[in-house]
């Protein structure tokens, strides 16, 4: 009988932060074997459609801003590292009514961590950006660091750098089950009925995290959006990267988000939480007419410009923890287990930074990053025993 592989560390899920974490220790000498149950970039949970916005005055949490300028700095690192350009610098415009939690908390954020910015209203918002129209109470935020990351590309180069480094990635291969073994590494069993062991288990498993955990209290929902992408009724020139920031404004109770113009992408347009919750394995894949009509009542009245043809739409998923905070953790029963996931739909930008952290998390014990509002004991002050 052939005697189990073993690896340093073995990482499930290689969306965003699974690849990031493969890179980042196989950066660290560690033999990394990354496993994804779908295709070398097939985006079926949170890291589909293209292209992500990064914001550094977070108003979700103002305490995330220097999380945020790390996972910046890792991007152009990034670049530089695989020699492909991930992030393009537009500039972020964070509105909606006077008072709203998005405008008062990119304030917040903005002030509390001397980030450069502007309070604007909605005559100058139009003004300076004419294919804006919106409503008359509105007010914003606009910071200059602020952009887009291609995402596709960025997955990819972080896949490479773990190969690169002597990780080995396979795709196809869905994970059972995981157990801790009597020598204090991890099995992890695969749908083709392959055994391996790790030392180190990471788990990113996205919105399947939750069959992989199910000993810890995580109460995860998932969510399906719909990204979409519109060709504009105006020269794409005045709405590009160069002319037009990303933006989030929110308006009528609901929240809507932009990225410029891409050549091959469209004006990017949609829904922030879309709505309705889903199971992984049986949402609905496909975008229907009632899901493009819910985002062009908007461009009807607040972007016109923006109101043309449908250039792409897939639908991607979000899973959230009531809080709307990431869960980043070890497992308290298996201490050489990290996991992260329930990014709640503003993850993404972070995975440069998620990444270090799973991994000192896994060969460290700890991490010098403030992870305290992501553990996963805020849910749930019991004792894991794993059975």
């Amino acid at each position: 009988m052939r005697p189990m592989e073993t690896f340093d560390a073995i990482v499930v899920g290689l969306g965003a932060h699974g690849s990031a974490a493969a890179a980042s220790l196989a950066r660290r000498g560690q033999r990394v074997l990354g496993l994804e149950r779908f295709g070398r970039g097939e985006a079926f949970g949170s890291s589909g459609g293209w292209s992500r916005m990064i914001r550094i005055a977070h108003f979700e949490h103002s305490w995330l801003v220097p999380m945020a300028t790390a996972s910046w700095d890792g991007w152009l690192a990034l670049e530089r590292e695989a020699g492909t350009p991930l992030l393009t610098r537009t500039g972020g415009l964070y509105g909606g009514p006077a008072g709203s939690a998005i405008v008062d908390g990119a304030r917040v954020s903005a002030a509390g961590h001397g980030l450069p910015h502007e309070v604007l209203d909605a005559a100058e918002i139009h003004r300076r950006w004419p294919v804006l129209e919106p409503a008359d109470d509105t007010m914003a935020i606009h910071e200059e660091q602020a952009g887009t990351i291609r995402i596709d590309r960025a997955i990819e180069a972080q896949l490479a750098v773990a190969e690169q480094a002597g990780g080995r990635l396979a795709f196809g291969r869905r994970v059972e089950d995981w157990r801790p073994t009597g020598g204090g590494g991890f099995e992890v069993e695969t749908d083709d009925g392959q055994v391996v062991g790790g030392a180190h288990l990471v788990l990113t498993a996205g919105p399947w995290i939750g069959g992989l955990l199910p000993d810890l209290p995580l109460p995860l929902t998932v969510e399906r959006e719909v990204p979409m992408w519109f060709w504009p009724t105006v020269d794409p020139a005045s709405v590009g990267a160069d002319r037009l920031p990303i933006w989030v404004l929110r308006d009528a109770g609901t929240t809507f988000y932009g990225i410029p113009h891409d050549p091959e992408l469209g004006l990017k347009v949609s829904i922030h939480h879309w709505g309705p919750l889903v199971d992984p394995d049986t949402v609905e894949r496909e975008v229907g007419p009632a899901d493009v009509d819910r985002v062009r009542a908007f461009l009807r009245t607040r972007m016109p410009a923006a109101d043309g043809e449908l250039a792409n739409a897939r639908v991607c998923l979000y899973t959230n923890t009531p809080d709307e905070t990431f869960v980043i953790d070890r497992h308290p029963a298996a201490p050489g287990v990290a996991f992260a996931s329930a990014c709640s739909g503003h993850g993404f930008k972070f995975a440069p930074v998620i990444g270090e952290i799973l991994a000192d998390l896994v060969t460290d014990g700890s991490t010098s990053w403030p992870i305290a509002p992501f553990r996963a004991e805020r849910f749930d002050g019991g004792q894991v025993i794993l059975g």
